[in-house]
């Protein structure tokens, strides 16, 4: 029955939206979420802080905090929105969104949520998002277990590396001797 009542909530959810893309879908037999425009997904214990996210997700700088809502509406480069249910509870879905200007400093984004400690596993979801996407559509859903009410949802950025000054003038002197070169062979 609780799979049923799973599969008629991703429907609802799938008619409600107006995005097409898929979902990408992780959990355990006690909770399950998605979240569009995502390319991975990883699960904890606890409200996920910036290790979890640097052990979850693969990054060159290391991740950084940039906006958290414990309720509808928007907080730095993030917004969200929910659609079916309420904050601090479960069998939610929603709406996200990243400030286009979020892809201007950063080249990685990773939404997460949290749903409460203990009663139940995972007690955080957190989705990689895709390369420039700046919405999407989620859901989250209880199967067993206590606890579990949406907490929190943040976003995560992943400084754009910076070339070192000196690698750039290496590169300057390289293309100046390339010129000089091909200049003394004519």
């Amino acid at each position: 029955m609780k799979i049923a009542n799973l599969f008629a909530f991703v429907l609802l959810l799938a008619i409600s939206s107006t995005s097409n893309a898929a979902l990408i879908l992780c959990g355990s037999s006690e909770r399950v979420a998605a979240l569009g425009e995502a390319t991975d997904c990883v699960t904890g214990s606890g409200n996920p802080g910036i290790s979890d996210i640097n052990t979850g997700f693969a990054s060159t700088t290391g991740w950084s905090s940039e906006g958290e809502l414990t309720g509808d509406g928007s907080n730095g480069f993030l917004s969200a929105s929910l659609s079916i249910g309420s904050w601090g509870s479960s069998n939610i879905a929603g709406n996200w969104g990243i400030d286009s200007s979020f892809w201007d400093s950063y080249d990685q984004a990773v939404i997460s949520i949290h749903v409460g400690n203990g009663g139940g596993t995972p007690d955080y979801f957190a989705w990689l998002i895709g390369d420039g996407e700046t919405s999407g559509v989620w859901f989250y859903t209880k199967l067993s277990g206590g606890g579990g009410g949406l907490s929190n949802i943040k976003l995560w950025g992943a400084d754009q590396p910076v070339p070192e000054p000196a690698i750039i003038g290496l590169f300057g002197l390289g293309l100046l001797g390339i010129g000089f070169a091909r200049r003394k062979k004519t």
